[in-house]
């Protein structure tokens, strides 16, 4: 049965319709994301929504790809299986973590050779964005 959250005007299915397919992940993360996303205020939930994919294993593929076309110009948060394996504070924590950093405009570190320095202000700054909301 599908839960449905009410955080403000939204609802677990109102942000998941705005995902607009862009949650591949499983059905249990597929709920965190929609709640944590729902918290965030509304220019945040619009970008988030608009230009983030959300990756991870799903139960009906063992594997899928995607084009570069469907990629261009958008974040990708990859979500580990393991981690709807820990406490609803700690996924929810996790997620808006990840969020911080597309919304922070922070680096990848796999892309762009960054000093540790850098790495821990980014870690830093997302911390604090998910103090904020989470």
């Amino acid at each position: 049965m599908l839960t449905v959250y009410h955080v403000g005007m939204n609802s677990y299915a109102d942000v998941l319709r705005s995902f607009g397919g862009k949650l591949h992940v499983s059905s249990p993360l597929k709920r965190y994301v929609t709640r944590v996303v729902a918290k965030l205020p509304e220019e945040i939930r619009t970008h988030i929504t608009s230009d983030c994919w959300f990756l991870g294993s799903r139960e009906d593929a063992w594997a899928y790809t995607f084009t570069g076309d469907e990629l261009a110009g958008k974040h990708l948060i990859i979500l580990s299986d393991e981690l709807s394996r820990q406490s609803d504070t700690d996924i929810e924590w996790t997620i808006m973590h990840e969020i911080g950093h597309v919304i922070l405009g922070h680096r990848n570190s796999i892309l762009v050779t960054q000093s540790r320095k850098e790495i821990a202000r980014q870690e830093k700054e997302a911390d604090a964005f998910a103090r904020t909301y989470v």
